[in-house]
């Protein structure tokens, strides 16, 4: 797979995991592994669809991802690549008290296409510089 086509297929996702219990001081968090990121298909791309997913699930005491849900999304078109990918992520698995146990996350993942938002950046900056250039420009504290 070539540089410009791995580009294209970059998906921009959070990936930090957030428990739903607090852990104490003797605790420690799930620590992702490894996270495949989802499939965002040729067509969603072209069609220019980006959104967000909020996934929830168990991390096991092994490590393994349980029972992947939606629990929001911004587009029905990104959930089934989004709980086919965490079902293949991995996990260092939460401890308490020095024993690994089982922990519920959420995880928000996001599909945007960074070709796009680079081009939106670029004309933000040229137009900002150029009224910031002008004598006449004017500017709110």
């Amino acid at each position: 797979m070539n540089i410009r086509l791995m580009s294209l297929c970059s998906l921009a996702a959070a990936l930090s995991v957030s428990a739903s219990s607090s852990m104490s001081a003797a605790s420690q968090a799930a620590v992702p592994v490894s996270q495949v990121a989802p499939a965002y298909s040729h067509d969603l791309r072209a069609a220019c669809v980006e959104g967000e997913v909020v996934v929830g699930f168990t991390i096991t005491a092994a490590g393994d991802v349980l029972n992947p849900k939606v629990v929001s999304s911004t587009d029905p078109l990104l959930e089934y690549p989004t709980i086919a990918a965490v079902r293949k992520w991995k996990f260092a698995p939460a401890m308490k008290d020095g024993v690994a146990v089982s922990v519920q996350a959420v995880q928000p993942v996001a599909f945007k296409i960074p070709e796009l938002h680079a081009v939106a950046d670029r004309m933000i900056t040229r137009n900002s510089h150029s009224a910031s250039q002008g004598a006449d420009s004017t500017s709110f504290n």
